[in-house]
């Protein structure tokens, strides 16, 4: 296992996201939770505490970053594709169970616009671990 290749594919693949994770929350997300917090100030801490949502980020990036490269991921193409189709994939899951135990936090509109920032958002992500599991090999 060449840890210098994985650890730099990561990191690369952690501020990527962390960077069009950060715009989209600005842009989109915000805004929406936000009025989650008016309405259910208990339910959500706003703004969120950043200290475990980054050590959740860095362990999934790490393993995105392991299966990846398993799954011969070795380019930028290869990398944007599969990033965009497996962020798709997995929020659309994720957001069809939050809107199934709460549809009125998590309608329709809202999940079609987050899956789409989400595809994009793994997309630039996963060309940049392709790209690095190429250039570090």
């Amino acid at each position: 296992m060449n840890f210098k290749k994985l650890g730099i594919a990561g990191v690369l693949g952690f501020f990527s996201m962390g960077l069009v994770g950060g715009i989209t929350f600005e842009l989109f997300h915000k805004g929406h939770f936000a009025s989650i917090v008016e309405k259910y100030p208990d339910v959500i801490t706003f703004p969120p505490n950043m200290a475990p949502a980054m050590l959740g980020g860095i362990f999934y990036m790490f393993v995105m970053v392991y299966i990846y490269d398993r799954m011969g991921v070795d380019s930028l193409k290869a990398g944007a594709v599969t990033g965009a189709w497996f962020g798709a994939a997995k929020w659309f899951f994720i957001n069809t169970q939050w809107m199934a135990m709460m549809p009125n936090l998590f309608d329709p509109g809202y999940v079609a616009v987050d899956v789409a920032l989400s595809a994009i958002m793994y997309g630039i992500s996963g060309a940049a671990i392709g790209w690095a599991l190429n250039r570090f090999n």
